[in-house]
Parts: C-alpha cells; structure tokens; sequence
C-alpha cells in the first residue's frame, strides 16, 4: 500500500474515530453531565480530541508522535479492564457499554494496525502512566475535598488505606505490564504488515 493511500485511510479514520468517541460519551452522559468527572466519560471525550487533532495534523502532514496512541489506548483499556472486573459494580448498559467496551477496543485496533511505533524508544513506554497517574491524583484531591472518591475502591476511608494503595499498584503494575505488550505487540503487527523496514 502506498504512503499516500495509507496517509488518506489514517485521515479518514481519525476523524471517525474522533466522531465516535466525542459523540458517544456526550450523547451517553447528556443526562449525566454532572459526573463527566469519571474516567468513563473523559477517556473517550479526551481520545476522541486527541483523534480529531492527529487528523488535522496528518492533513498538514505534520507527525504525531505514535507513542501517544499507545498511550491512548491504554487509558481506555484501564476502563475497560475495571469495568469488565467489576462490572457488578459499574453501569454497562446501552451507551455505557460502548463506552466501556467498544471504544477501547476501536481504539486498540487504531493503535495496533495503523500506527508504527517502532522508531519509538521503549524507554518511552513508562509514560503511558503518565495520564492515569494524573487522574488517580485528580480522585484524590476531588475526593478529599467534596468526600465523593468517584470510585469505590479509592475511598480509602471505607475500605482501608492498605486496600487502596494494593489497588492503585495493582493497577499501575497491569498499565506498565500492558504498556511493554502493546509496544511489542505493535511491532511484531508492523513487521508483518510493512515489512522488516522501518518508517
């Protein structure tokens, strides 16, 4: 496939991508706007931006750096993972079950068959915590100050300091560990895809 087709398909599909996200997580919490704090509802409105903007770029041929969608698709797969783990717990019904699981997997699928990161250092891969930390932080503070920790198991008044910080290393741990297999997984996926050759 030429450069210039594959340029005008990751086009396309970035603006699509961006029209799902942002449409999906405005029309699924138009009547829940005031909790748009969750992590749910920012990843794919933040992804769906972000989308938008590598779009634009490519039309003006200007490179996004590919590391920030795997760094993308990691955030969504966080939402993924806590909401098929607990989903006794989370809503997952009508648009919040595309939020959880059909946007993180279309973004997946972006990340691992149309963008090359194999000029991307791995000593890159640790930022892919880089977002969800903020976010964790973000719980914190919001929790500390209004008493709502958004998620149950960061309430560490309730269930206990010990369960909270397990949970957030946990979770840290698994975004590292997906971070190094998605980096890898890329590369294997754009050798057989592009050959041996770098671009």
């Amino acid at each position: 496939m030429s450069e210039k087709i594959l340029k005008i398909i990751k086009i396309c599909l970035s603006i699509v991508v961006a029209f799902v996200l942002v449409f999906s997580s405005l029309f699924t919490y138009r009547e829940h706007l005031a909790e748009a704090y969750e992590l749910t509802f920012l990843s794919s409105f933040i992804v769906g931006i972000f989308f938008a903007a590598g779009g634009i770029c490519l039309i003006f041929n200007k490179r996004v750096p590919q590391i920030l969608y795997l760094c993308a698709a990691i955030l969504l797969l966080i939402v993924f993972f806590v909401c098929i783990a607990f989903s006794n717990q989370f809503q997952m019904s009508g648009g919040f079950a595309f939020l959880h699981i059909v946007n993180p997997l279309i973004v997946l699928a972006y990340c691992l068959f149309l963008c090359d990161i194999r000029k991307t250092t791995v000593k890159l891969v640790p930022t892919v915590a880089a977002i969800p930390l903020l976010y964790l932080v973000f719980v914190l503070i919001f929790g500390a100050v209004t008493g709502n920790y958004i998620y149950f198991f960061m309430n560490y008044e309730k269930v206990g300091v010990w369960y909270s910080a397990v949970f957030i290393l946990g979770i840290l741990a698994g975004i590292f560990a997906l971070g190094f297999a998605l980096y890898f997984l890329n590369k294997i996926i754009q050798n057989l895809i592009n050959g041996k050759k770098t671009c």
